[in-house]
């Protein structure tokens, strides 16, 4: 056996040591936990989404006139779609 074979595998089972735990996966995501969010969501904020990016809605969904656009791509295609700011 060669020396630099041993070291190379001492090398990958500490670095499988130090791997994230699947939990910090679960923090980082936006999207509750699946074992509270388990009935769908047909009406009010949470059923609704931006047709552009697929953001939940609630706070800055654009619903008037059937947009349904979070603000910030409204304000992004707003030119695009005919609409002109007078403000």
């Amino acid at each position: 056996d060669h020396p630099a074979t041993k070291s190379c595998f001492s090398f990958v089972c500490i670095s499988r040591s130090f791997q994230r735990n699947d939990s910090s996966k679960m923090a980082e995501t936006r999207v509750p936990n699946k074992l509270y969010a388990t009935h769908p969501k047909n009406y009010g904020k949470g059923s609704r989404q931006c047709r552009v990016t697929g953001r939940k809605g609630g706070m800055g969904l654009i619903r008037k006139y059937g947009i349904n656009m979070k603000r910030q791509s409204f304000r992004e295609r707003a030119t695009d779609m005919g609409w002109v700011k007078y403000s």
